[in-house]
């Protein structure tokens, strides 16, 4: 803050993400604001937030839209002078002469992307901007569904960076533009050059052999931003951005894959070999990271904090973060704990820390043995061995003796039926044979493709345990989609619920962040209240989605509508997993000192590990299936960029269970559409299935398009026939399941040239196509067909950026936006 008499400059912000600051102007005992959007370059947020709170609009320097006004003074009952900050009728701030600023409200991420996603926001005052109370009896005090490398916001991740003198690669300094000195330029040039002699020899060729070398080539943190003050600003706004999901509108499950890749330069960081004093930490520009910084070179002054790892601050400052939202127990997912030599320096980092960390905050951390449900694809040299499951099991069942693991979970993008993971189960419930207070948490239910997932991974634990073994503890996540609760199905899963005690997980903002709901009021979470299912609230890594505990719960209320009992109700369903997970803690130290004796955690780990039976065999299930690029070699061809794309989404983004009833009405648009185009101008994109109107459009295709399917790394021999027959040029996408191919329309098309996409039919993947469309680098023209009720909502919800069809008309339109573009 600049302060002088009766004139100061001050910044606050609306939000935990720092899209939306306020900067103040005290001048001559008049306040005046200017409130920005800068990370928000379609302009969406801001004019929404105009046009709800009836404020006016201005340009700045920059050409970027800006709220501008004065801020009103008052004389409270003390006869203090007070500037009130309101956004409509909503008091947001207190503002004082010194410059002290009481926060009364703020605008949580849920409704800041819904604005960012539309032209046309249409939620309330409201449901917008947030006052930040919560009824103490009803007050949430658990995280039990995050992630380890989500928790921490970006801020504190890196402080961690420069106190620790990460590892900063050469890839992400060019990646996200940032501004290095002279000195360090020529020293990022001399290492690159070094870099590259060491593959000289390899099979890479053109850019994967750039990113490679600079995956390698790597920077001091602490020298990128305490020797480089001068653009220290502009480079922490870029790194900030580029820890949390996308900021103008929905993003999918490709965005987070990337921002995860970002995070684990810190997460996962290792120290510099080239280390420098820690200089000027008080000219870091941000107040956040400059406090962070300071009070982590405080701590590694305190004797049990002084050797703290990389991994060993990340907890402390994760519990430093519950313990300011009041949260007093939080189980954490991680994949470390299933990967066998990882797991045992995971354990004895949480082991030498926790008991420290504990006291200094009151939180309880625990962890969940987190399996993929699905082989890792964004990695692209990671190589996923078939015994992946296996391997993972049997370090799962030693780690399972530990008391800081609680139970186990089952992640990653849900783009496939549980039950193909069934023989997987066989051996996971032996665990809580031996344990019974071993969680069993599977996410289920994110997305509306696989709706019978969450039945699904209810009959996997029932159906594999042994003769008279009792139900485990188990949670679901998300539950977000099911069958129909009123359906015969539906009423099933709801008894299954009860009789087991199984407890649901909430995260209302991921889901909204992630592109996986669109409409607040198909929420169930009130219809599992009113049935007395336990359901409790996560946040699936606060971090990544710009929320907390507190905004999470908020928007929770305010946008479902919660009442006090129905808040209540979860409230008690969560002490009651508290009080279960901690007296299990409890029991579970006592037995693992016995276990110890005189060994160390980690050496009793890993005796446990060499004694025990191995897990039986378990693969993907993907036996049957062969390799696309050998099976369909001969029609892989390149995209032609002489001609624009036109994506056909009609048959094959839709579940195998989901059939796209095709319409006389529906295929008299396509051979309009047909009958418009030109060949030597377009080209078309479908999906692999054949099926649907994409069946349609290769079966009649009388004027000779080039059609391309793109398919998933691994297909069944009747899909290869069918593909064969057809005679469709092929791309083969890096994914092996269908409901993941979505992604390679994002990384070949979307992302690097204009198109046109035709959506006649399809749910989560199709949504997920639309939405990689719209948020893609080259421009995209969206049409979507008004008699799907699938894409439908998707649709409204990016008003503005879709067009609706009905008739032959579309093919015009179509024909003018390919004519525009």
């Amino acid at each position: 803050m600049e302060n002088k008499k009766n004139c100061w400059k001050k910044c606050f912000y609306l939000d935990l993400e720092k899209d939306m600051p306020v900067h103040l102007s005290m001048e001559d005992e008049h306040l005046f604001y200017e409130l920005e959007t800068p990370n928000h370059h379609t302009g969406n947020l801001i004019r929404n937030l105009a046009h709800l709170c009836h404020l006016p609009l201005s340009e700045n320097e920059e050409g970027m839209l800006v709220i501008r006004g004065e801020v009103p003074c008052y004389i409270d009952g003390k006869n203090e002078e007070v500037w009130i900050f309101r956004l409509g009728n909503t008091k947001v701030a207190n503002i004082y002469r010194d410059g002290r600023i009481e926060m009364k409200a703020s605008i949580p991420a849920i409704s800041k992307t819904l604005m960012s996603q539309t032209r046309d926001y249409r939620l309330s005052e409201g449901k917008t901007i947030f006052k930040t109370y919560i009824r103490r009896e009803v007050k949430f005090h658990s995280d039990l569904h995050t992630h380890m490398n989500g928790n921490l916001m970006p801020d504190v991740l890196i402080a961690i960076g420069i106190v620790h003198q990460i590892r900063y690669p050469l890839y992400y300094v060019r990646k996200l533009n940032l501004t290095v000195s002279e000195s360090q330029q020529e020293m990022l040039e001399a290492q690159r050059k070094q870099v590259a002699r060491q593959f000289i020899h390899s099979d890479l060729r053109g850019k994967y052999l750039d990113r490679k070398i600079n995956d390698n080539t790597f920077i001091n943190f602490a020298d990128l931003v305490l020797n480089n003050l001068e653009h220290a600003e502009e480079n922490l706004v870029k790194i900030r951005n580029s820890l949390a999901v996308m900021k103008d509108g929905q993003a999918v499950f490709t965005n987070l894959e990337k921002v995860y890749l970002y995070r684990y330069v810190f997460c996962k960081g290792r120290e510099s070999e080239d280390q420098i004093d820690l200089h000027d930490i008080e000219h870091i520009p941000d107040s956040e990271i400059r406090e962070a910084a300071e009070q982590m070179l405080k701590d590694h002054q305190n004797p049990e904090y002084a050797e703290n790892t990389i991994f060993q601050d990340k907890l402390l400052w994760i519990a430093r973060q519950y313990a300011a939202q009041g949260i007093t127990y939080a189980e954490i997912s991680d994949t470390t704990l299933v990967k066998e030599h990882d797991c045992l320096r995971m354990l004895a980092e949480v082991h030498a820390v926790m008991p420290a960390v504990t006291r200094e905050t009151g939180v309880t951390l625990r962890f969940l043995a987190a399996m993929r449900r699905i082989p890792l694809t964004i990695v692209k040299d990671q190589v996923t061995p078939a015994d992946y499951l296996s391997s993972n099991l049997n370090t799962m069942k030693a780690v399972s003796y530990d008391p800081y693991v609680a139970g186990c979970d089952i992640v990653g993008e849900e783009i496939n039926d549980i039950i193909e993971l069934k023989p997987m189960f066989r051996e996971l419930v032996k665990i809580p044979a031996r344990d019974p207070s071993f969680v069993i948490r599977i996410h289920a239910g994110e997305n509306d493709s696989l709706k019978d997932n969450m039945s699904h991974s209810i009959a996997c634990v029932k159906d594999s345990l042994a003769p008279g073994q009792p139900m485990p503890i188990m949670r679901l996540g998300h539950g977000l989609y099911s069958c129909g609760l009123k359906t015969k199905k539906g009423k099933e899963l709801l008894e299954d619920l009860k009789k087991y005690h199984i407890t649901l997980e909430f995260q209302i903002t991921s889901n909204v962040r992630l592109n996986n709901l669109n409409s607040l009021a198909s929420h169930p979470l009130r219809s599992y209240l009113k049935e007395g299912i336990s359901c409790v609230q996560g946040t699936d890594g606060a971090a990544l989605y710009g929320t907390s505990p507190i905004d999470e719960q908020l928007s929770l209320e305010k946008l479902l509508d919660l009442s006090y009992d129905e808040l209540k109700q979860m409230h008690d369903s969560e002490a009651a997993v508290i009080a279960q997970q901690m007296k299990s803690f409890e029991e579970k130290k006592i037995a693992f000192r016995k276990l110890q004796g005189s060994l160390s955690p980690e050496e009793t780990i890993l005796r446990i590990m060499q004694n025990q039976d191995p897990a039986s065999s378990i693969s993907w299930g993907m036996q049957k299936r062969m390799d696309s690029y050998q099976a369909l070699k001969d029609q892989i061809e390149d995209y032609p960029w002489d001609k624009e794309p036109v994506v056909v989404a009609g048959g094959s983004f839709n579940t195998q269970s989901r059939m796209t009833h095709v319409t006389k009405k529906g295929t008299q648009i396509l051979d309009a559409i047909m009958e418009r185009l030109d060949p030597e101008e377009v080209f078309f994109v479908i999906g692999h299935q054949l099926k649907g109107y994409e069946r349609y459009l290769a079966e009649h295709n009388a004027k000779g398009f080039l059609i391309f399917a793109v398919v998933p790394s691994m297909l069944d021999p009747a899909e290869i026939r069918r593909l064969k027959k057809a005679g469709v040029s092929i791309r083969v996408s890096p994914e092996s399941e269908d409901m993941g191919i979505y992604k390679s329309f994002n990384y070949e098309i979307f992302e690097r040239r204009p198109s046109i996409v035709i959506g006649f039919d399809g749910n989560s993947a199709g949504a997920n196509l639309i939405q990689e469309a719209k948020n893609g680098k080259g421009k995209a023209s969206i049409f979507v067909y008004s008699g799907s009720k699938g894409l439908k909502e998707k649709a409204e919800s990016l008003e503005g950026y879709v067009s609706f069809f009905e008739d032959e008309s579309a093919a015009d339109n179509i024909l003018i936006a390919l004519q525009k573009g």
